[in-house]
Formats: C-alpha cells, sequence, structure tokens
C-alpha cells in the first residue's frame, strides 16, 4: 500500500496575519502542507509558477476586481492548481462572482477553517 501523496497549497493574500494563521492551520492537516505563501495578490502568479500547488487560496481583498482578475489569470495556466478564493464575507453574490471567474470554491474568511476544510472534501474526495 503507498502513501497518500501530501496535497500542497500556496496561499496569496494582502494580510500578513491571514497568510500566518492559514499557513499554520494547513500545516496542521495530515494529508497537506504548505507549498508557499506571498502578501500580494498581485504575486499570486510567480507563487504558482514556482510552487506548482495543488491549490491557491487566493484572497480577493479590498479590491475584489483586481482579485477576480488574478483567479482567471491563474486558472488560464497549465496544469493550473484548484483555486479557493477567499472574500472577508461569503454571500451569494461574492459566490457567483468567484465562480464566473473561474474560482473552485469561495471560502469567508469569518468562518476559515470550516469553509476551507468543506472545499478540501469537495476537491480531494476520500
Amino acid at each position: 500500500m503507498t502513501p497518500e501523496r501530501t496535497r500542497r497549497i500556496a496561499i496569496a493574500d494582502d494580510s500578513p496575519a491571514f497568510v500566518a494563521a492559514a499557513a499554520d492551520y494547513i500545516a496542521s492537516l495530515p494529508g497537506y502542507g504548505v507549498a508557499g505563501t506571498v502578501q500580494a495578490v498581485s504575486q499570486a502568479l510567480t507563487l504558482v509558477e514556482n510552487a506548482l500547488p495543488d491549490v491557491l487560496l487566493l484572497g480577493l481583498g479590498l479590491s475584489p476586481a483586481r482579485g477576480l482578475d488574478m483567479v482567471r489569470r491563474v486558472k488560464a495556466c497549465p496544469g493550473a492548481p484548484a483555486v479557493v478564493a477567499m472574500t472577508l464575507f461569503h454571500t451569494p453574490e461574492a459566490a457567483a462572482q468567484a465562480r464566473r471567474a473561474g474560482a473552485d470554491a469561495l471560502v469567508g474568511k469569518e468562518a476559515f477553517v470550516s469553509g476551507l476544510t468543506d472545499a478540501l472534501a469537495r476537491l480531494f474526495p476520500a
């Protein structure tokens, strides 16, 4: 029996405190590891190209249009990772916008732990 491979998650968010907390949480999850972090959404594409993560957590930040554009750009890459967009507050409108941009899931930061757990379970069913 071969062990399951570790899924690699990269994080791009404008909040250094959030990036640190999210990285700590991901490092504690069995079967997952942190592929890399950047503290500017504008650096997400470079992070994806260099780290080759399975999943990108991408903060939509104070400028959701800029974040949604980055979702489109990341998803256009060959071998693009799953993208879990993150927003301060999860609303149906934000979820619809994220889906239209190509995000695989939207997680509200107000419920990050449960939202990420649910998103990963959908992306990588057991």
